[in-house]
């Protein structure tokens, strides 16, 4: 088994999950009652479709290579970092109602860029996830109207 096939049967899982579960939020109270789940299902669909075409792919190329050599299930050097992402994202969700939208996304950024950029540059991932942080916040917040949560606002 490939890791690509793994990964497509898992994106196919959370695809389908994310788009049950995006059935289920509740009706907007002003406006169009489907308003707030129509991005949620698309997403839903798009890993769904993403993961499907993935599966189809690699179960095409174990067909081709059958005869050649058994496929194993391999990670090779990024499994500790694939690891590591899965332990950050989990955080990341507990620390979002905690710390808010800003730190919490900071934090989850800061790792995320040492992981796959290296301890050298630090300086730049600093950077990138305090303005990225701090631009979709306000991008939310003021001109879509979405309201994240801010430090504090949970204590």
């Amino acid at each position: 088994m490939t890791i690509n096939l793994v990964s497509s049967i898992i994106t196919i899982a959370v695809g389908l999950t994310y788009m049950i579960m995006a059935f289920n939020f509740p009706d907007a109270t002003v406006g169009r009652p489907m308003e707030p789940k129509i991005f949620p299902i698309m997403l839903g669909i798009a890993l769904t479709i993403l993961g499907l075409a993935l599966l189809i792919q690699e179960l095409m190329k174990i067909q081709k290579n059958k005869d050649k050599e058994t496929i194993k299930l391999s990670f090779g050097n990024n499994g500790k970092k694939i690891a590591i992402t899965v332990v950050n994202a989990i955080v990341y969700a507990i620390l979002f109602n905690i710390l808010g939208f800003v730190l919490s996304t900071i934090i989850f950024l800061e790792v995320e860029l040492l992981i796959f950029g290296g301890l050298k540059s630090w300086k730049v991932s600093t950077i990138v996830s305090v303005l990225f942080s701090v631009i979709a916040f306000i991008i939310f917040n003021t001109l879509l109207g979405l309201y994240l949560p801010k430090l504090g606002q949970y204590f």
